[in-house]
């Protein structure tokens, strides 16, 4: 499909609609049988399992200690080897579940000192931590971690007391790996039948099944709540202590509260299970509520697929076609094909969108973006107060509000214009429905009070628009974060207010853009440490960033890194990891290519739909 070409006295300018867009945004199939698969890095092979050493006669006190950090990789319900390291009291406090799991990438992160006859400190430099709910969150550069363990001999052997405020447990990230599996549990999204992910992890094991029912039928996490709905009414458990399989198939029996959903409840009860189940080897299921087998019109009591009750994913769009500006000029390239070298730059063709090269209007227009249907472009003014929609063959829309220091406005797949930044001292997020702009369309307020005190650096959202990532700054520490938090809609799909946020990219320092790559990946560019140049980075929610922690069969995380990106001021994608692209200060556009980068041009900004 050609772009429709926006036209005015002092403009023209191309609006992107390209092969695959149709593809991309038609909606969900409604006979497909295709699930979400597995990633290219997931391990499908059985973990090796972990057999833990008992305390050796006459070890010494640093040798127990040791010992029992490393006994914690022993995932038995009882834990009975690591406990064997304690003195009797400290066995009965020792909760290892109510704290947070710490993993540490190897031996050498470790240290062991003797601070005393009845002393000894452990301490760690962690590179992540799993709280009690599943979620891993990558820890910040510089932390480390110490407890004080009390000395005991008892029949003659040294032993551990456990501090007061008690202790978890510490694992290498090898054995965090084959211990913990990273899953997503599944919601639905209030406009429509598809399925949005929320990754956690799991304990490996026979009991995998369990603990992923029990995790579906927990509210929705504050981070999603207002988001996204749960087909399950609240206050229902499973009915057992297990949800068996055999041959592949799964019983999930609930309690009787099940039985107050409707039928578009029940059929979001199937399709979730059915989704979150299907990492545990599941290929089918029934639902039963107190023994009795519920079935549903229509599908019967089993069910294999999300698809066989009209519930699906969120397909990736993919875009072939960008639009790349230099000056006043713009004009369309190939974003995906990334040359040798250099001399092979002007043989990508080029084009010019017409004769005439298209021109911005006069004045500075800068923090350009594309709708997601190609059929508009957004803008800010160079004193950052001012806003303009170009919609094709329409006249300008200029929006003035009490605003300041405006950023780069973001489009939703509903046509939303984001726009975000400072009004009455605070940072402020407005939308403006751009699916009609005649009349003129006024912003409306999105309520997000965590804000307070911050100014936005950039803001995008996700590809289903039920969450936005959102880089933040603290005006008086120059700190900024990477938060993740649900769009909460009104009925007519308008955003009225953004959840709590969850944070995520810990470690970076700086961040000045952010991408969604894929359902719940993202690239940012940041830098790690304060010597740093600033560098793209690929990172998951629930998962952490690549290139951060040991993982099986890579044992230096640094080649999951990508490579510096030199002077990177923009980051954007065509559709997946695999289509990065960078602008840079001194105006080159780079392609990611494996880890490294090239040059696919030259340009001010690159326009991608909806990016």
């Amino acid at each position: 499909m050609r772009p429709a070409l926006l036209r005015r006295a002092k403009v023209v300018l191309a609006a992107l609609v390209v092969a695959g867009v149709a593809a991309g945004c038609a909606g969900l199939p409604d006979s497909s049988r295709v699930s979400e698969g597995r990633r290219l890095d997931e391990q499908i092979n059985d973990p090796y399992r972990v057999t833990a050493q008992s305390p050796m006669a006459g070890a010494s006190p640093e040798q127990i200690a040791r010992g029992f950090i490393r006994a914690g990789e022993d995932q038995t319900e009882t834990h009975a080897t690591a406990k064997a390291y304690l003195t009797a009291p400290s066995v009965g406090r020792w909760r290892w579940s109510a704290h947070d799991t710490v993993i540490y990438n190897g031996a050498s992160d470790l240290r062991v000192r003797q601070t005393g006859n009845s002393s000894i400190e452990v301490s760690v430099t962690p590179v992540g931590m799993l709280a009690t709910d599943g979620r891993y969150r990558d820890a910040e550069p510089g932390t480390v971690m110490r407890t004080t363990f009390g000395l005991t001999q008892v029949a003659g052997e040294w032993r551990l007391e456990l501090p007061e405020e008690g202790f978890g447990v510490w694992l290498e990230a090898s054995a965090f790996d084959n211990l913990y599996v990273a899953v997503p549990v599944h919601y639905v999204s209030p406009s429509g039948r598809e399925l949005i992910p929320d990754t956690r992890w799991f304990p490996r094991g026979p009991r995998l099944a369990t603990s992923l029912a029990r995790a579906q039928l927990e509210p929705v996490p504050p981070h999603l709540a207002g988001a996204v709905t749960t087909g399950f009414p609240a206050s229902t458990r499973l009915a057992v202590n297990s949800v068996p399989i055999e041959s592949g198939h799964a019983q999930v029996d609930l309690t009787s509260t099940a039985f107050s959903a409707g039928l578009e409840g029940r059929r979001a009860m199937w399709a979730q299970l059915s989704a979150t189940l299907s990492r545990a080897n599941v290929s089918s299921l029934s639902i039963s509520v107190e023994g009795t087998e519920l079935d549903l019109a229509g599908v019967g009591t089993t069910l294999s697929t999300p698809q066989e009750v009209g519930y699906g994913f969120t397909p990736a769009p993919f875009f072939d076609s960008a639009l790349i500006r230099s000056g006043k000029t713009f004009k369309r390239i190939d974003p995906t094909f990334i040359p040798d070298d250099a001399n092979s730059q002007g043989r990508r063709g080029v084009q010019s969108l017409e004769p005439d090269d298209p021109v911005v209007p006069d004045g500075e227009w800068t923090q350009l973006t594309l709708s997601r249907d190609g059929n508009q472009v957004a803008a800010v003014g160079g004193d950052l107060r001012e806003l303009s929609i170009w919609p094709a063959h329409e006249k300008v829309v200029r929006l003035k509000g009490s605003w300041s220091n405006l950023i780069r406005p973001a489009y939703d797949r509903s046509q939303y214009l984001w726009i975000a930044g400072q009004a009455g001292g605070t940072a402020r997020i407005w939308t403006v429905n751009t699916a009609s702009l005649v009349p003129q369309p006024k912003p409306v307020a999105v309520e997000v009070p965590w804000l307070s005190g911050m100014d936005i650096v950039a803001l995008t959202l996700s590809g289903d628009g039920t969450r936005a990532l959102l880089i933040t700054k603290n005006p008086k520490t120059a700190a900024n974060q990477l938060q993740v938090a649900g769009v909460v809609r009104a009925p007519n799909g308008q955003p009225t207010a953004l959840a709590e946020p969850l944070r995520q990219a810990q470690p970076l320092s700086q961040l000045t853009d952010v991408a969604w790559i894929g359902a719940e990946s993202f690239a940012v560019l940041g830098r790690l440490t304060e010597g740093d140049a600033v560098t793209p980075w690929i990172g998951h929610v629930g998962r952490g960033l690549d290139g951060m922690r040991v993982r099986i069969g890579l044992r230096d995380p640094g080649l999951e890194r990508l490579e510096e990106a030199p002077g990177a001021r923009t980051i954007t994608t065509t559709g997946s990891q695999r289509g990065l692209i960078c602008v840079t200060d001194d105006n080159r556009v780079l392609a990611k290519a494996g880890t490294s980068w090239r040059q696919i041009g030259e340009g001010t900004d690159l326009l991608v739909p909806g990016r």
